[in-house]
């Protein structure tokens, strides 16, 4: 048997299995492919959470065996007709916990196939995993400790197969024996959940992989240049003052003013949205804008947990919008409304998000928490450049991986759209550098408050 645990349980999924477990779903051998490629390292994932807890290794051993014994290997297709499945299903929703969900979501979601045959193919996984690990533990007559040890080894090879287009390292799968199971699954990076202190004005002030600047009030003079022996040092805050402007998107969303207290006298509705200018400064060496996302201020939501963000961010003006009765959803025009992310990054030609990115789209789930009520539709962008059916299609990828990130922060599937738009809806110039990093871009508009 192959020591890497993952490539062993894949190995149980052969083609003619493939075939028949899709016919069984009623999805296609694409999906079914895809759906367990995600399911099998997120249940080995929550098989090594528990099993590093009081009474884990006693339990994995337990489950183990008995799915071994039970032969699922020819019953996959149809897995629920046995007696396990209940059990399975059972296993899965005490792992998981609140993320049960939010897990198939995220299977179904990177598959394109319907949650119930998500559900069925994450349990489907569980069985194939169960199933190896009992194989392995009954040939080689492991006791708990040694399977448990063998398990560990894994670590790294289950961490790489989770999810490489939301850019996961192996050193974010560590031992974290008392953490509840479903934080696996729904939390982010632990960097994301300390959140500074006030700032004091007159210097930046990081946030998670981002910053934002308090300027002093009594000037607006802008920062000295950076000596040239500290150019590196220049770059490194460019690129960690992420923030996204202002207005710009489908058409301009009314001016946001300068706090989330100042909404409460927005202007009525149908009121002509102000023109803004895009604040920010391009960055040559990483072919990308960093934007101002204004005065620094906290934002409290309905849970009472608090952001630090800008002004203009983009979590102000969506919490804005979502809570204040003056904005409503234009369902006739559906180029008004959109919202720019502004601390969102892509690698270069693909579809795999930066790590800064995280801590922004952590915070826009928590602010979607506080509005169960609402949907939302993510676009992406690409500039120009290049072939037009290929932006399309990054520019979709794009859209999905941004969906998928709010899924794997606890927002369900089903209030969640994405279309990308490749080259439409340019907002700069196209024919310089800074004008194409501004129309490099993901949106959000609200569909239903």
């Amino acid at each position: 048997m192959k020591t890497n645990v993952v490539e062993a349980v894949k190995f149980c999924f052969t083609s003619k299995v493939i075939n028949h477990i899709s016919l069984a779903v009623d999805e296609s051998e694409k999906g079914v492919e895809k759906a367990l490629e995600k399911a099998i390292p997120l249940v080995l994932e929550s098989l090594m959470l528990r099993a590093e807890r009081t009474g884990g290794p006693e339990m994995l051993l337990d489950l183990a065996r008995e799915a071994y014994t039970a032969n699922l290997f020819p019953h996959f297709p149809h897995l629920e007709t046995t007696a396990w499945y209940a059990k399975g299903a059972s296993l899965m929703q005490n792992l998981a916990g609140e993320g049960y969900e939010g897990l198939i979501n995220r299977i179904s979601i990177v598959s394109s196939i319907r949650p119930s045959a998500g559900q069925s193919l994450l349990l489907i996984a569980a069985a194939a995993v169960l199933s190896v690990l009992g194989k392995y533990a009954a040939e080689n007559e492991l006791s708990q400790a040694e399977l448990m040890n063998w398990f560990r080894t894994q670590k790294a090879e289950i961490a790489m197969a989770l999810f490489p287009d939301m850019n996961r390292r192996p050193t974010e799968f560590s031992d974290r024996p008392d953490t509840q199971l479903n934080a696996s699954i729904t939390s982010r990076p632990a960097a994301m959940a300390r959140r500074p202190a006030p700032a004091e004005q007159g210097i930046w002030n990081p946030i998670g992989g981002g910053a934002t600047y308090t300027p002093q009030p009594e000037t607006h003079a802008p920062a000295p240049s950076p000596a040239p022996s500290f150019r590196w040092q220049w770059a490194l805050v460019l690129l960690m003052a992420v923030c996204l402007g202002y207005y710009f998107g489908h058409d301009q969303l009314t001016t946001i003013p300068g706090t989330a207290a100042a909404f409460a006298t927005a202007p009525p509705e149908g009121t002509p949205a102000v023109a803004a200018s895009t604040k920010g400064v391009y960055d040559k060496d990483r072919d990308t804008y960093i934007y101002d996302t204004g005065q620094p201020i906290i934002l409290t939501l309905a849970n009472g947990t608090t952001q630090k963000v800008g002004a203009n961010s983009t979590e102000n003006r969506l919490y804005t919008f979502l809570s204040d009765p003056a904005f409503q959803v234009d369902s006739v025009n559906r180029t008004k409304g959109w919202i720019n992310f502004d601390r969102v990054y892509f690698e270069a030609g693909k579809a795999t998000l930066t790590p800064e990115s995280q801590l922004q789209l952590h915070n826009v789930a928590e602010v979607l928490k506080s509005f169960p009520k609402a949907t939302v539709k993510l676009g992406g962008y690409t500039d120009s450049t290049g072939d037009a059916a290929k932006n399309l299609q990054i520019s979709e990828q794009r859209a999905k991986t941004a969906a998928l990130a709010l899924v794997k922060e606890g927002i369900p599937f089903s209030r969640l759209q994405y279309k990308g738009y490749g080259s439409k809806y340019f907002v700069a110039d196209n024919t310089t550098l800074e004008g194409r990093a501004l129309n490099r871009r993901i949106s959000v508009r609200v569909i239903n408050k």
